[in-house]
């Protein structure tokens, strides 16, 4: 594996860290997590809601977590199931091999995209249920296994209520229904309602959100709340996410957001743990820089990349961490084809490198993670696929062909497209992709690639057919979302 920083680096970010945890400190809109940080030994003002970390309280909570056997913190995440994809982008990151592994398939389980790019028209807008409901359709029959989950596509529904809807829709589209994406714990009695109507027996079915603080160095109420219930819940990890973007709401320099990144992860970490002592630290990193010329944020540029893998090098040195520094996802790309999933292959070979993990490739985002395609989750999906190829395979004699490799000698008389070994063989060795075009870009190769991907589509939303026998679970499902409008306030 490649590396960012040196050893003496290392060093230079913990005295940075410990320094800004120290003098700074941390801004929580919740009086739980500053009580519990209190009695953990930080120094709390409760009426600015502020907390400040003692160097020795930090050192002291870093020395215990790199003691700790990660093993069991990846046993404890794994046992979260399929569920456990999510958490880190697929990652246990404490398993070390030396073979590459392909990344799973990605499916559409929950996206936070709110525009919908129309592939038949070529055009975004904002997502409506129409949207949604052709997601869910899209998914179902693509990945039946896997279910569909939740996208931010409803636009046109209020906040407060917006998971509670796409519940509704999973609930009569979907074959297999995964949940929704919990933003506000308001929401999870009326969700608890609801699984039960339908017999969901399944913790996970409200997943709850990352937990992204408001950088620099705060966490809103809202999230604040959602990060108490997920560790007091026990079935999480404390996973969070980073977003700041470099020169806005961190630091220009790699030194300075790696500095803010760490701060945060730490003084959240130490918080999960003064509430509940045994719970494993995860985090995300999805920072990013701006294009200075346009304005434009980018979370795949190099500089956003290489702020990222130092981040995440540097919390894994110190602590013994192992945060993951994102997948090939949310790229500026902002149309479809085989160059926006060349971009993101970039990225994603970039984070194998410097971690010795190939995340999946993308998940069919445009716009940086703003708009969602179902013919580009398509290419990219088969484009993650063929990473199988560079999987190890096992070497015996029968693979070698050792008789063809006799019988054409020299290749003066025949070739090896003659041979019944390369016949039988053929499948299972080349890369022949349904959507894919393997001959090079040109603007007639890409757009007969995404005509196919567009049709594959169709033809798939055209054979789904809605469950049947829910008629009267759905009528009690709804009843309890009206409920929700009206005590919730949404309009």
């Amino acid at each position: 594996m490649f590396q960012i920083l040196r050893e003496q680096d290392v060093d230079v970010l913990r005295q940075g860290v410990l320094r800004v945890l120290e003098r700074v400190g941390f801004n929580i809109d919740n009086r739980e997590i500053l009580q519990a940080l209190k009695s953990a030994g930080a120094k709390v003002d409760f009426d600015e809601h502020t907390v400040r970390f003692p160097q020795s309280m930090t050192e002291t909570f870093v020395a215990g977590v790199q003691g700790e056997d990660k093993q069991e913190w990846a046993a404890k995440i794994a046992a979260m199931g399929e569920n456990a994809k999510t958490v880190l982008s697929g990652w246990v990151p404490y398993e070390k091999t030396p073979d590459l592994r392909a990344p799973y398939p990605p499916h559409l389980f929950h996206q936070l995209a709110t525009f919908y790019y129309d592939d038949e028209k070529q055009e975004k807008r904002k997502g409506n249920r129409e949207d949604y409901i052709q997601l869910i359709r899209f998914g179902d029959m693509l990945h039946p296994e896997d279910g569909s989950g939740h996208s931010l596509n409803l636009t046109e529904v209020p906040s407060d209520v917006e998971p509670l809807e796409a519940a509704l829709c999973q609930l009569e589209y979907s074959h297999r229904p995964r949940g929704v994406y919990v933003h506000d714990v308001r929401q999870i009695d009326y969700l608890l309602e609801i699984e039960e109507i339908f017999g969901i027996d399944d913790p996970y079915w409200h997943w709850m959100a990352n937990i992204c603080p408001n950088s620099p160095m705060k966490l809103d109420k809202t999230v604040a709340e959602r990060f108490v219930h997920m560790i007091r819940g026990g079935r999480y990890p404390a996973k969070l996410a980073a977003m700041p973007v470099s020169g806005v709401n961190m630091p220009v320099t790699t030194g300075g957001a790696s500095v803010i990144i760490a701060a945060e992860f730490l003084a959240l970490w130490m918080a999960a743990r003064a509430i509940e002592p045994g719970v494993p630290l995860t985090g995300l990193i999805v920072s990013g820089t701006m294009d200075m010329h346009g304005g434009q944020v980018s979370f795949g540029a190099h500089d956003a990349l290489r702020c990222r893998l130092a981040s995440a090098e540097f919390l894994r040195a110190w602590t013994g961490i192992a945060v993951s520094p994102s997948i090939g996802e949310w790229t500026p790309a902002s149309r479809t084809g085989m160059f926006a999933a060349l971009e993101k292959a970039q990225a994603a070979m970039t984070v194998a490198a410097f971690t010795g993990h190939h995340p999946e490739i993308g998940l069919g985002h445009l716009d940086s993670g703003l708009t969602i395609s179902p013919v580009q989750f398509l290419i990219e999906r088969e484009l993650t696929d063929s990473l199988r190829f560079f999987e190890h395979r096992p070497m015996d004699e029968a693979s070698l062909g050792l008789e063809s490799i006799e019988a054409v000698g020299f290749g003066l008389d025949s070739n090896y497209m003659e041979e019944d070994h390369t016949i039988s063989h053929l499948r299972q060795e080349s890369w022949m992709p349904e959507f894919y075009g393997r001959n090079g870009w040109t603007p007639e190769e890409d757009q007969a690639v995404k005509d196919k991907a567009l049709a594959k589509v169709k033809e798939l939303v055209a054979a789904h057919r809605k469950p049947d026998g829910r008629e009267d679970q759905l009528a009690a499902a709804k009843a309890v979302v009206a409920r929700a409008k009206r005590e919730l306030g949404a309009h």
